[in-house]
């Protein structure tokens, strides 16, 4: 079978084979010529997309943030529900047995050559920001049925993601279950918290 021409191949086909590569070898193993070979293609086709490794590695973090955004929509989407949205969507920021689609060891990586690349830091600051906006509709849905009562949206917003990056971190550290329940259960009553919610979690 002949190699793929330029017209046959997408940016988020490339980008899935990326994340595949990536998955198996880590970034510092991932090259341009292994993508194009996992695809059939040649190397040059994936440089007039991306020009670089670099350049293809700031597309990722793109890639990450949808794959983490649609997951979270595909979720909310059927709800109609302020309280169904606000409990299914704690549910899967503080989700503890892996029921939910969670950011895996490639969304890690990449967050990490954050500190050593200021361009990568600079594409998953703005990757955070989206998040926070999202936070900050949610928000305003749950204040307008008397779910939640907070000042500042922004403020707000930020906190809980940063309990959720802080929760996965602690999630990918830990092998003891309950304990990471334990944790799950905390950071879910310390956003209920932050929103002024007047329901908490039962505790054991």
């Amino acid at each position: 079978m002949g190699r793929k021409s330029i017209s046959h191949i997408r940016k988020p086909e490339i980008l899935r084979h990326t994340y595949k590569v990536v998955e198996e070898e880590g970034f510092k193993g991932m090259t341009i010529g292994k993508i194009a070979k996992r695809m059939g293609v040649n190397s040059g086709l994936l440089i007039h997309y991306f020009k670089s490794k670099e350049g293809l590695i700031m597309e990722m973090v793109d890639f990450l943030y949808e794959t983490s955004m649609n997951n979270y929509l595909k979720e909310l989407e059927t709800l109609t529900s302020s309280k169904e949205r606000m409990d299914t969507l704690l549910e899967i920021l503080f989700d503890a047995r892996g029921t939910w689609p969670q950011r895996d060891a490639v969304f890690w990586s990449c967050y990490a050559m954050g500190f050593r690349d200021e361009n990568i830091r600079e594409r998953i600051r703005d990757m955070m920001l989206k998040f926070i906006e999202f936070g900050i509709e949610e928000i305003a849905g749950w204040e307008k049925t008397g779910l939640a009562s907070v000042e500042n949206k922004k403020r707000a917003s930020a906190k809980i993601f940063a309990l959720s990056e802080g929760f996965g971190i602690v999630k990918n550290s830990l092998d003891d279950p309950k304990l990471i329940q334990e944790v799950a259960d905390f950071f879910k009553n310390t956003t209920l918290q932050i929103l002024n919610c007047k329901s908490s979690l039962n505790k054991d």
